[in-house]
């Protein structure tokens, strides 16, 4: 009798230590989730401020501030006078929506409906996807591809 009693001893605690490690994966599971979630909202919501930051400059015509939005990259690629030049002779945004954010990582994609005007003339464009880049903890607008 004590020998099948050691065995179920024995039994009970290898499932009770399994009930245990199941749980603690679980418990882990649900930690990342809700830390990933918090930190994925931030993430978004910082996109979308770089992103509204960007255009409202660019409807305010104050090509500086926007230009600065730019990433690294597209400023040494293309300099602050073809930036401009783009908007003043081509592009006058006139208003955007946002539609929807996603971050994966260090790449943001803020999908957007904008109204330009070219030549006295108003066209919306539909679901146009600005994508951003994470740069030294700071989202930057990869305008040029």
């Amino acid at each position: 009798m004590s020998r099948k009693r050691t065995i179920i001893i024995c039994l009970t605690a290898i499932v009770l230590f399994i009930i245990f490690l199941s749980s603690c994966t679980q418990l882990s599971q649900a930690k990342e989730y809700f830390v990933d979630k918090f930190s994925g909202d931030k993430e978004m919501g910082e996109a979308l401020q770089v992103t509204e930051s960007f255009f409202d400059a660019l409807i305010e015509k104050d090509y500086e501030s926007a230009y600065s939005l730019i990433t690294t990259e597209g400023r040494k690629s293309h300099n602050f006078k073809a930036f401009q030049e783009e908007f003043i002779n081509v592009i006058d945004i006139i208003s955007y929506e946002i539609n929807w954010v996603e971050v994966k990582n260090n790449i943001a994609i803020v999908c957007i409906d904008f109204m330009d005007s070219y030549d006295g003339e108003e066209k919306i464009y539909k679901d146009k996807e600005v994508s951003l880049v994470k740069e030294e903890d700071i989202w930057k607008v990869k305008f040029w591809k």
